[in-house]
């Protein structure tokens, strides 16, 4: 491995059939925050630390708990062991010239760790929806994911290709992770929706019902809302309010 990628795993357990959820930092945060939600909601436990010449750094308190004493940093990753799903969660945008390599090294981590596929959380500029009345997710599959035919029943339109090569503008390293994943044979979703820059809860919301479609991850038999669960992190999501004494 290159050393200019450290991880630190506290759990080196194999992950056999376990779905690996990965949020592309683009427009509005949306596959971030949708993350954090998951992370909170399913109560997840982190299992790794990843430093990387490809990140920005960042470190803070935990934004999960409050109580805790422990670090978070750019990149972490979380498992939750009854949903079988591990969450790569990223605090800050990849450099460019490094993402390539950093993103197949990701991959070729957790192939070895015998991960089942790869979902992959985006968005979009609002104003690249060409179908005004349509929904406004869309969604890119591989040959092979377990998940094609439920999301060809849901009410989701499929990404619109023209060129023979994925385009997702704003979406940042989306193509890129997708493109990856295919190259390895690792069966790959992307679920993205258009949006623009603002309060991005809402959006975030909507996209765990979505993914709901094909990953359900909650009980069904109650309201969707009822079991998520916003980190204590976003109540600052907008910084703090302003100081007093500046009036």
């Amino acid at each position: 491995m290159d050393k200019s990628t450290i991880w630190k795993f506290c759990d080196e357990n194999p992950l056999n059939e376990y779905t690996l959820i990965v949020p592309s930092v683009a427009v509005g945060n949306v596959g971030q925050l949708s993350c954090d939600l998951l992370i909170s909601s399913l109560s997840m436990v982190k299992i790794a630390s990843v430093y990387s010449t490809a990140q920005i750094p960042v470190i803070g308190s935990d934004p999960y708990n409050l109580k805790s004493g422990c670090l978070s940093t750019s990149c972490e990753i979380y498992k939750s062991v009854s949903k079988k799903v591990c969450v790569l969660q990223l605090k800050s945008p990849l450099i460019f010239k490094y993402a390539k390599k950093f993103l197949e090294e990701v991959i070729e981590i957790f192939k070895e760790k015998f991960i089942k596929d790869v979902i992959i959380l985006s968005s979009s500029y609002a104003h690249e929806k060409k179908h005004i009345l349509s929904s406004p997710f869309r969604y890119v599959i591989s040959e092979g994911s377990s998940y094609a035919d439920k999301i060809r029943n849901a009410d989701i339109v499929k990404h619109e290709d023209d060129t023979g090569e994925l385009k997702i503008f704003g979406g940042g390293f989306a193509s890129l992770l997708y493109k990856i994943c295919q190259e390895s044979n690792i069966p790959c979703l992307v679920l993205y929706k258009y949006c623009s820059e603002g309060d991005n809860i809402p959006d975030a919301y909507d996209m765990i019902k979505i993914l709901m479609t094909v990953c359900p991850l909650f009980s069904e038999e109650t309201d969707l809302f009822t079991h998520l669960k916003q980190p204590v992190s976003w109540t600052l999501l907008f910084g703090r309010p302003p100081p007093q004494n500046v009036y």
